[in-house]
């Protein structure tokens, strides 16, 4: 059995030493290993909820007839003897946190391995994922560490790229302040707007910059994706991959290669077949753990091909899941998630069919959980006399921490590049 006697030991004894420090222990009683320390656990936070503290007569008195089982008084004496000092209470109790997780995620296998069904794989991924989260004790900053950063980030002490990730585009850059960590950020569109090509922009910017970036393409295959990174990188038409040998001039050859040999030093990984938000969040947090040193992104593409981990009376119900899911992910990891958006069909029965909230598709709680919406908007799409030819309007409706407003980016639309014409953008201070 996987435990940690002596740090069960530790903790138990440094709260019969100062009670206090109940109060600040993230510990549960099935976190001990030993029965008696279980009881003995139990007992201090019955003691704490009736609003006393766990002194030792206090312990005893709720331990009941449950005192002799654990040895007695005597033995509690025992445990507040054993220490030495409580300063290395936090230690101990992450090593019998530690423990704990391998317990359970021992047991958690060991069901999966006798029921290997599709259901049961997925409840493993989510109670693996769960007992992970146990880990982030004791790591709350004071609030001198959160004003002494905010004192950092305003002289500029600061790395520039701590706390956000710089796109190629100033003029979105200078509304949202970059890709900022901790944040869920919808970009949503008809089909044909081109927002796969933007992800695709954003995603290869980063690794422009060293970044690491996940890609999970739930709708189109990686070697598909990869065909157009290269043909927004080398400014290759398209639609000349369908038959290259035929179709590439010498120049597209020599530009193609090129940009492939770019591209293989890029930290990208991609992922075609991988539509399970627990699958999705168990490899963000696998690369984030091997990685510590990256700046790690992720891009999905889209939201409502991705299947919850349960079941669900509605689409939206199931969509608003995984949003909270995606948003928690992103909080846990201090990464920024691009997710792409579907819209309804609702945005062509009207004149101006310039999106709004209300046309995001099996919304649930996706305006809820956002940081940041953007819509695009190609008004020659639906207009082919349009003044604004080879245009996409950025319209960020939504962003938590600052203003909203629309900008506009070039689009070479024959090979998926965006291109920031100026810099210009207008702005709804909020």
């Amino acid at each position: 059995m996987i435990e940690c006697i002596e740090s069960e030991h530790a903790v138990l004894g440094s709260i019969l030493i100062e009670p206090t420090l109940i109060h600040e222990s993230v510990l549960q009683p099935s976190y001990f290993a030993k029965v008696d320390h279980f009881l003995i656990f139990k007992s201090m936070r019955t003691v704490e909820e009736e609003g006393a503290e766990p002194e030792l007569a206090a312990v005893t008195t709720a331990l009941g007839e449950s005192t002799n089982q654990i040895g007695g008084i005597q033995y509690l004496t025992q445990l507040a003897g054993s220490v030495a000092t409580t300063a290395t209470f936090n230690h101990h109790e992450r090593k019998i946190v530690e423990a704990y997780q391998l317990r359970e995620s021992r047991k958690a296998a060991i069901r999966y391995v006798e029921n290997p069904k599709d259901s049961a794989f997925q409840r493993l991924f989510q109670e693996l994922t769960d007992l992970q989260r146990l880990g982030e004790i004791n790591k709350e900053k004071t609030l001198k560490e959160w004003l002494y950063e905010i004192s950092d980030d305003i002289s500029g002490t600061q790395k520039e790229n701590q706390n956000s990730y710089k796109t190629e585009y100033e003029s979105f850059d200078q509304m949202t302040g970059g890709l900022q960590r901790k944040e869920l950020i919808v970009v949503a569109a008809r089909p044909s707007m081109g927002k796969t090509a933007f992800a695709l922009n954003i995603g290869s910017s980063h690794c422009k910059n060293k970044g690491r970036c996940l890609l999970f393409s739930l709708e189109m295959g990686s070697k598909q994706l990869l065909h157009r990174m290269i043909s927004a990188d080398a400014q290759i038409d398209g639609q000349k991959w369908k038959f290259p040998s035929r179709f590439f001039s010498e120049e597209d050859y020599d530009r193609a290669t090129t940009s492939i040999a770019t591209l293989l030093d890029w930290k990208l990984d991609m992922y075609e077949n991988t539509s399970l938000i627990n699958d999705i969040c168990s490899i963000s947090r696998q690369t984030a753990r091997e990685n510590p040193d990256d700046d790690l992104l992720i891009v999905i593409d889209y939201l409502q091909m991705i299947q919850g981990s349960g079941r669900y009376e509605r689409k939206d119900l199931e969509v608003g899941a995984i949003t909270r899911e995606l948003k928690r992910l992103a909080t846990d990891l201090n990464i920024p998630i691009v997710i792409l958006s579907q819209l309804s069909r609702n945005v062509e029965n009207r004149h101006n069919k310039r999106p709004v909230m209300a046309d995001l598709r099996d919304s649930g709680n996706i305006e809820q959980d956002a940081d940041v919406i953007a819509f695009l908007y190609r008004e020659e799409y639906y207009d082919l006399e349009s003044n604004h030819p080879n245009q996409v309007e950025v319209d960020v409706s939504k962003q938590r921490n600052g203003p909203t407003g629309t900008i506009n980016l070039g689009f070479m639309k024959e090979c998926g590049r965006f291109i920031d014409i100026d810099g210009k953008h207008e702005r709804n201070v909020v």
